[in-house]
């Protein structure tokens, strides 16, 4: 399955791309109006690439962090190849690459 790329005249409702670990990446976007996210990952697990869609949903999970548990927002798709668990939590406002409002 080939995912549309987007383009510089599209525009995105959402859209990110991180590291998953050591050998792990992903990017997710989601076109405006549209209810599936692309995803281009590969697998922090078993270290092999694919590309997917799946209907864009967030649900609650507990996460522990730091010894605490804590219940976050998290987007979790499947690898095709190892069919384990790929989890991308929400990022607060504090998350990575963001700036204290000040």
């Amino acid at each position: 399955m080939a995912l549309r790329k987007p383009g510089q005249n599209d525009k995105l409702a959402y859209f990110t791309r991180r590291a998953l670990g050591d050998k792990g990446k992903v990017t997710v976007w989601r076109f405006e109006n549209e209810d599936l996210a692309n995803i281009e990952y590969t697998c922090p697990h078993c270290g092999k690439s694919g590309e997917k869609q799946q209907p864009f949903a967030r649900e609650k999970k507990r996460i522990e962090i730091n010894g605490k548990k804590k219940t976050k927002d998290v987007f979790t798709f499947t690898c095709d190849f190892c069919n384990q668990n790929i989890d991308l939590e929400r990022w607060g406002k504090k998350g990575p690459g963001r700036k204290s409002a000040e």
